[in-house]
């Protein structure tokens, strides 16, 4: 039987795995040396092993977000013109998610950190073929995590928004989260994102627990993650850049996925608009949109 291990804590999904141990005792420093508040837990397998995890933020309801024009004008002077204009587009679709869904069901898991739209957009090939900058759009949004939730949503938008860039009468496949057509192509996209994803930030750890007899980390929402599928064994350094490439290309393979269902594989060779042209439809060609729609 597969020994599963939580990343997040089972009762409070905002404290992380930070340690494992086969003894509790060795992990008394490391609750020390944390800065946040801290939870133990003691997994009783035929071998016993301990999880340290530890709190990183607390945990909002959507009803907080309060994302008004000054307040966010505040946070983006500093960023160029096209990182204001992505980070306006990304706070109304998260506005628009969570509209669209229960407030007790959409948290906030972080604050925002419109800073990193800037870097998102400096790690994208502006000038190659559309599905491949398309693709890369979406995994660098994700991967930089600027906004307190919705980032896998927020990401698929801003990729058809890309290729709507390059033709404005593209038709996007439906991608909503309450039909079938989700759970069967788009679902296992999303699900596979998290788990590079979470590899890529905690490769070191995951090498730990594996070598103390764990076959699963289950992250919420029970997305498991096979450790014996994945190379752990490299520096942290080394694994943020593999599995952030692994993840651009998982993006790009959805970015085909997307123009294949839509019957546009006439898309699939041509060059992607340019990083000016695409700013330009974000600012101009979205006014009237109700974001609601995509959701």
């Amino acid at each position: 039987m597969a020994r599963v291990v939580h990343y997040h804590h089972p009762q409070a999904e905002n404290f992380s795995l930070k340690y494992s141990s086969a003894s509790p005792a060795d992990l008394l420093p490391r609750q020390t040396e944390l800065d946040g508040a801290t939870k133990l837990i003691g997994y009783p397998f035929d071998t016993p092993i301990y999880v340290l995890y530890e709190g990183d933020t607390e945990i909002e309801d959507a009803g907080d977000i309060d994302f008004d024009r000054e307040w966010l004008s505040d946070r983006i002077t500093e960023l160029p013109r096209e990182g204001q204009v992505v980070a306006f587009r990304l706070v109304e679709l998260l506005e628009a998610a969570v509209d669209v869904r229960e407030e007790d069901e959409f948290r906030l898991y972080k604050e925002f950190e419109p800073q990193k739209i800037r870097q998102a957009l400096d790690h994208v090939s502006w000038g190659a073929a559309l599905p491949q900058v398309a693709g890369e759009v979406m995994s660098n949004l994700i991967l930089h995590h600027s906004l307190p939730n919705a980032n896998h949503r927020t990401g698929i938008a801003m990729l058809q928004f890309y290729i709507e860039s390059k033709d404005p009468e593209f038709n996007m496949p439906r991608t909503h989260v309450d039909d079938a057509t989700w759970r069967e192509w788009v679902d296992p996209y999303i699900v596979e994102s998290k788990r590079l994803i979470t590899v890529r930030r905690n490769n070191v750890r995951f090498k730990q627990i594996q070598e103390l007899g764990v076959d699963l980390v289950e992250r919420k929402d029970g997305i498991q993650i096979r450790l014996a599928e994945f190379d752990l064994d490299m520096h942290w350094r080394e694994a943020l850049s593999t599995y952030a490439g692994r993840h651009e290309e998982h993006c790009t393979e959805f970015a085909h996925s997307v123009l294949e269902r839509a019957d546009r594989e006439d898309l699939l060779s041509q060059a992607g608009p340019t990083k000016q042209d695409f700013i330009e439809y974000l600012e101009t060609g979205l006014v009237e949109r109700d974001f609601r729609e995509m959701f």
